[in-house]
């Protein structure tokens, strides 16, 4: 995918990659020459090489042209502008990080070093070298995890049955 094509999607809807674990849905916000940033609802920005895409999906109904010149178009949100992606993966050294977004190759951790021909993970008790050349995507920073949002409410959940159960106890005692 070159950065001409990319640039004509800038602000839309796409889908990165048909399906598996390395697909997302959410709106372009850059292009470069070897990546682009995506903005997605749950995991912020995303990072994506451009050599390993397979593919970019744009949905028609998403597209509007609006000829009013006053139009205002809403700010961009905040992301890592480098022009090439070895700067951005540079930029998030000691910071928590997600390299490539799932399957077997997901990788979570502490990025310590970033070279131009690897980068090391710290993940647990584990240290992890990847090629740089095997990173088809990341992001940094914490997430919204669903199983830690799930985890909420079911705490939630208990403390409400808690509180019940004492407004019963105190009830009965009257």
């Amino acid at each position: 995918m070159d950065k001409a094509s990319l640039d004509l999607l800038l602000g839309r809807s796409i889908r990165v990659d048909r399906g598996g674990p390395e697909s997302r849905l959410g709106k372009l916000v850059a292009a470069k020459n070897d990546h682009f940033v995506v903005q997605s609802e749950n995991e912020g920005m995303l990072y994506y090489r451009t050599d390993h895409i397979k593919s970019l999906t744009l949905d028609t109904r998403d597209f509007v042209e609006t000829e009013d010149p006053n139009t205002v178009q809403p700010p961009l949100p905040k992301y890592i502008d480098a022009t090439d992606f070895s700067t951005i993966v540079n930029e998030m050294l000691y910071h928590w990080v997600q390299i490539n977004r799932g399957g077997p190759e997901k990788i979570e951790g502490v990025l310590v070093e970033a070279t131009d021909t690897h980068v090391t993970v710290i993940a647990g008790n584990e240290v992890i070298k990847v090629l740089s050349f095997h990173i088809r995507n990341i992001s940094y920073g914490l997430k919204k995890n669903n199983e830690q949002e799930k985890d909420k409410n079911d705490q939630d959940k208990n403390s409400n049955k808690n509180e019940e159960k004492s407004t019963n106890k105190n009830e009965e005692k009257k």
